[in-house]
């Protein structure tokens, strides 16, 4: 399956969770002290990615063209600017002087002007592919490589990289998987969902596997959150499950 297409997948299953497919102009304020986050993966200055796609985006489409769709600052110079440097400049420029968490509208306009051009779209692609699915095929091949290109356990691993950056402390499986424990715990939070992932894993091995791998990485998260992310990952792996009260079916998307 090219690059490309198994993108579209990830982010359609990404955005199954989300409300819907990421959008290229998807733009938010700094509620997370991150400062402005855009893009298909809510790149941001605080982690210094979105300041990349910036310099990208101003490259691919020349920096007097990007510095006429965002007038306000200078789109240039913050391509280059280091993450707290950068926070600071986008409150000073783009972001309201009441509520950091609001951008001003004019900021808003013109930002999501630039994030919806042609070029925006193919540095964004070309940025996503080169990065999280790059990340996605490494888990994927060091966790299950006997499955290493099985679109559910790149879209779960791809997933993974996008909200929490990395396996950190799981070690890959040696031997069977147990859906024992992550099972138990699925009961104490949704029976239906548990229910929906037995009747999975009595027949299918990867999705055991895909969820042995979702507990391990929940249980190393917020525990305010573990429910969330682990509903997430693991009806991804099985194809089915529940998440935030929503039936989630991908079995029409995922092999």
């Amino acid at each position: 399956m090219e690059e490309e297409q198994l993108l579209d997948i990830c982010l359609k299953v990404t955005g199954t969770f989300e409300g819907g497919t990421p959008r290229y102009e998807a733009l938010t304020g700094d509620s997370d002290g991150q400062g402005i986050s855009a893009g298909i993966l809510q790149w941001n200055l605080g982690q210094g990615t979105l300041q990349e796609l910036v310099g990208r985006i101003g490259t691919a489409m020349g920096w007097n063209k990007a510095k006429a769709i965002i007038p306000m600052g200078d789109l240039q110079a913050l391509s280059k600017m280091p993450p707290q440097s950068a926070i600071a400049y986008a409150h000073e420029h783009y972001l309201s002087s009441l509520d950091y968490r609001r951008i001003r509208p004019a900021a808003v306009a013109a930002w999501k002007l630039f994030l919806s051009s042609p070029e925006s779209v193919a540095a964004q692609r070309h940025y996503a592919v080169e990065t999280v699915l790059t990340s996605a095929h490494h888990l994927a091949n060091k966790f299950v490589p006997e499955a290493a290109n099985r679109t559910r356990v790149i879209a779960l691993f791809f997933d993974f990289v996008t909200q929490q950056g990395s396996m950190r402390t799981v070690t890959p499986l040696e031997g069977p998987a147990s859906s024992g424990p992550v099972l138990f715990y699925a009961a104490t939070k949704n029976l239906a969902c548990t229910n929906k992932w037995r009747a999975v894993v009595a027949t299918d091995e990867l999705a055991k596997k895909l969820l042995y791998y979702a507990f391990e990485r929940g249980k190393l998260g917020n525990p305010a959150y573990m429910w969330d992310t682990v509903s997430r990952r693991g009806s991804i792996g099985a194809r089915v499950g529940i998440v935030h009260e929503t039936p989630i079916d991908l079995t029409k998307v995922l092999d």
